[in-house]
């Protein structure tokens, strides 16, 4: 009798250790992934590389807009404007 609650008791033990390890891998696949690709992004976004990379973009960007005719749509062009003109006020009050 005794020897049978032992076997069940092991047999218990041994299902509680397989479904700890297969929840342990199963989050591991699907939550660690996630969390390590994050953590990747992050770091690359304070290195240097990444920084140049911003750097040529915005470059190639301002490049290929002065090759236009007209950068802004009208209505861009106002708001600029407009904010541009508040800003001036509000520099012009402090002095």
């Amino acid at each position: 009798m005794k020897c049978i609650e032992n076997n069940k008791m092991k047999l218990f033990i041994y299902k509680t250790l397989f479904l700890f390890i297969f929840i342990f891998i199963l989050f591991q696949l699907t939550f660690g992934l996630a969390v390590k690709e994050i953590k990747k992004n992050l770091v690359n976004l304070g290195s240097k590389e990444y920084s140049e990379t911003i750097k040529i973009k915005i470059r190639e960007e301002i490049k290929s807009g002065l090759g236009k005719d007209q950068i802004l749509k009208k209505e861009d062009a106002v708001l600029i404007k407009r904010f541009l003109n508040k800003i001036s006020n509000e520099i012009k009050q402090i002095n």
